[in-house]
């Protein structure tokens, strides 16, 4: 083993340089996955940027359209509580009036006594002032 120092030197440059040309071939395997890797997150960016420029224009379609209907719903609401007033009114002065009518029924003197003579038969039916007026009976149940 006599080797000369200078062949044993070069054999150990050697190894290394073999050690080290293996390591930058893992190295440059490790790199072009990982610039592999960036190219899909560039990808997966790109397209979550445009889906959320989607989404913010569909909500901006979507405040706009309930800004339409919120308003829409409050004239309804307003006209619905103008016309709950007026039926409001209408049903108290039905009332007033159904007031007044009963007053009258009750005001009115009584149907007079037949005599005591004879009675006379009459060809055409009496009119039917004792029965209360139907417009009245139903205002009173509406009460």
């Amino acid at each position: 083993m006599n080797l000369p120092m200078d062949l044993m030197l070069e054999a150990i440059v050697c190894v290394l340089l073999v050690a080290t040309i293996g390591y930058c071939a893992t190295l440059d395997r490790r790199l072009r996955a990982m610039r592999t890797g960036q190219d899909g997150l560039r990808d997966l960016i790109r397209d979550l940027s445009g889906a959320t420029g989607q989404a913010m224009d569909a909500i901006a379609r979507l405040r706009q359209a309930s800004d339409a209907t919120g308003g829409a719903l409050a004239e309804q609401v307003k006209r619905g509580r103008a016309l709950a007033d007026e039926l409001s009114l209408m049903v108290q002065a039905g009332n007033d009036i159904a007031n007044r009518l009963g007053g009258i029924e009750t005001r009115r003197p009584a149907a007079p006594q037949p005599a005591a003579g004879p009675r006379i038969v009459q060809s055409k039916p009496a009119a039917k002032a004792a029965e209360p007026h139907p417009l009245l009976d139903l205002l009173k149940r509406a009460r």
